[in-house]
């Protein structure tokens, strides 16, 4: 569904512009594909279990944290650097 609307917000110019689509249905195409505005701010000085084998890293609160090998303690912030990824998707709050 994704591909759907991204393709759709890709052509919704040239629908506009060659087809005479009402430019409120390309206002409406691009409102729906535009990212959800973000809840809280997230604090990058967490301290989280990177697991370097699979490249993720897991919260405090992750029954995970300090039990995967091979694994380092370091900042939430520092390990997006390095290209780890949160294990559940979203980082720590």
């Amino acid at each position: 569904m994704v591909v759907v609307l991204a393709i759709l917000v890709a052509i919704a110019p040239l629908l506009a512009k060659y087809h005479n689509a009402p430019a409120v249905v390309v206002a409406k195409l691009a409102d729906i594909t535009a990212p959800p505005p973000s809840t809280a701010p997230v604090d990058m000085k967490h301290s989280v279990w990177v697991n370097r084998r699979s490249g993720l890293y897991y919260c405090r609160n992750s029954r995970f944290f300090g039990r995967m090998s091979p694994g380092i303690l370091m900042e939430q912030q520092v390990a997006l650097q390095k290209g780890f990824r949160p294990a559940e998707g979203q980082a720590c709050p």
